[in-house]
């Protein structure tokens, strides 16, 4: 529903000429109903429909989030769509700002990242502590926050699965007790035939996030003011999707 919104919301305005380009680096590994590798999801729709009503032309390559990152930090991709605020990020590209803080207004999603354990499993999550664990939590390479937030907790963690369901699939072979990543996600997954009734999502979130189009600095510096109308409008849409749903 919400992603027909904003594709009905982004034909409100003209968008401008479009001349400016921009190389949007996105996960080569889909993270669904939010980005596909492909540019497509509610976020690639509206980070889409932002650049056209901002005469900005998308370029888009996929790659492995580390690649991007690097890429970003190199100048050789001059943004990406869906990250976290993270001390580490902020360093080597720019966010929407307000007085001094990433502006949720022009954020592009919020997602919750969740516990997921095999059925039965006696792992557990209080909101505070992850307890039963007898070897380690399954966490995508594309989830620094994630990544930070167990760490911080001294949770052991098994970065090497690419995907989520490359993680659920570790999960059920007994290579890990829990896996963490986007809610949305898990709960389409737990939906497939190979994980149905075998992997359950524990109630309570790890953490709560809201993600932002970002781009490096470099490429800030030189189109300041593409950039600011592609947040501004990732607000607009927000704003009238949010309204035609209410």
């Amino acid at each position: 529903m919400r992603l027909r919104l904003l594709l009905a919301a982004s034909l409100l305005a003209p968008a401008w000429c479009l001349g400016q380009e921009m190389r949007l680096c996105v996960d080569r590994y889909p993270h669904l109903p939010f980005l596909s590798r492909a540019g497509g999801g509610t976020v690639g729709t509206l980070v889409h429909a932002a650049a056209q009503r901002s005469g900005v032309t998308i370029r888009l390559h996929a790659a492995p989030v580390a690649r991007c990152r690097v890429e970003i930090e190199r100048g050789l991709a001059d943004a990406y769509p869906m990250a976290p605020y993270m001390a580490e990020l902020a360093s080597i590209a720019a966010y929407p700002m307000h007085a001094g803080q990433p502006d949720r207004t022009r954020s592009v999603m919020v997602a919750r990242m969740m516990l997921f354990r095999p059925a039965g499993s006696n792992v557990a999550w209080d909101g505070k502590q992850i307890t039963g664990l007898r070897s380690k939590v399954l966490v995508g390479f594309s989830s620094p926050l994630l990544t930070q937030t167990l760490t911080a907790q001294h949770v052991p963690i098994d970065q090497q699965g690419r995907s989520m369901a490359i993680n659920f699939a570790k999960l059920l072979a007994g290579r890990g007790d829990a896996v963490g990543g986007f809610e949305s996600e898990g709960r389409a997954l737990m939906a497939q035939p190979a994980f149905a009734g075998k992997i359950e999502m524990l109630p309570l979130p790890l953490v709560e996030a809201t993600y932002y189009m970002v781009v490096s600095k470099p490429y800030y510096a030189r189109n300041s003011a593409a950039v600011e109308r592609m947040w501004q409008q990732i607000g607009s849409l927000n704003k009238a999707a949010e309204a035609q749903e209410e």
